[in-house]
């Protein structure tokens, strides 16, 4: 069974965040609860999809791991 990504196409907004807050939706503002998919990169960065349920605008956030 092969499972489609949520990450949108290439051509979706991406916001980068450095916190862990929810983030809101960057077309209506509405505050979204849960990733519909994340991944991680060796290179320390963790990507969420989100959908945002009000309005229907997909987006990515990114979070950059540091080292300490």
């Amino acid at each position: 069974m092969i499972v489609p990504s949520a990450f949108p196409k290439p051509s979706s907004p991406v916001v980068a965040t450095e916190n862990l807050r929810r983030p809101k939706c960057p077309h209506c503002g509405s505050v979204l609860l849960i990733a519909e998919d994340s991944r991680f990169d060796a290179a320390g960065r963790i990507d969420h999809a989100w959908s945002c349920d009000d309005c229907g605008t997909a987006f990515v956030t990114t979070i950059r791991l540091r080292r300490r």
